[in-house]
């Protein structure tokens, strides 16, 4: 069996699944934000990951015991979100219109690097995953009550995943054992 692997974004993949160009689509959503989920479709569940404020450590006491009140605190700082895929800016927009304001968003970029790097320059805030490695500098507020939680799914065509070279991928991908 060969692998080829693309990056795309999620919306690309899933379409590119709907048009039968590909068998096999790695996808994330947000339990904030998530995606419709195409009946034609089969969406295998494979991990989640919390995800939490990124702050300058100078802004680390706006922490609370809820995420809305945590963004509340937040309210008048720019946001970092990404720039090819709105699901953490949707997320972020939800969070934020339970602590009752819009979030200005200052800047879209595709990596969680230059995410920090913004943050350390004094540019915004953004989502990070909880077990994502920080520089010095950076915190993470958590989020509770509700959480962020990034879902990542492999997804196929109806009735495709018992072809025997991708129920070997997927049983692969959902134990874990990805290095083979």
């Amino acid at each position: 069996m060969r692998v080829l692997i693309h990056e795309y974004e999620p919306l690309e993949a899933l379409g590119m699944v709907t048009a039968d160009e590909i068998d096999l689509a790695l996808v994330y959503d947000y339990n904030l934000a998530p995606r419709p989920k195409d009946p034609a479709s089969q969406w295998i569940p494979l991990w989640t990951t919390p995800w939490a404020v990124a702050v300058p450590e100078a802004l680390a006491g706006a922490a609370r015991t809820s995420a809305p009140a945590t963004l509340k605190a937040l309210a008048d700082q720019p946001w970092i979100v990404n720039s090819r895929n709105t699901a953490d800016e949707d997320a972020v927009r939800t969070l934020a219109s339970m602590a009752g304001f819009e979030p200005r968003i200052s800047h879209q970029v595709d990596s969680l690097g230059l995410v920090q790097e913004l943050l350390l320059a004094g540019q915004g805030i953004g989502l990070l995953p909880v077990d994502h490695p920080v520089r010095a500098g950076v915190r993470l507020l958590p989020l509770r009550d509700p959480g962020v939680i990034l879902r990542a799914y492999a997804v196929t065509r109806a009735g495709r995943s018992e072809w025997p070279p991708l129920a070997l991928l997927l049983s692969l991908l959902v134990s874990g054992q990805t290095t083979h």
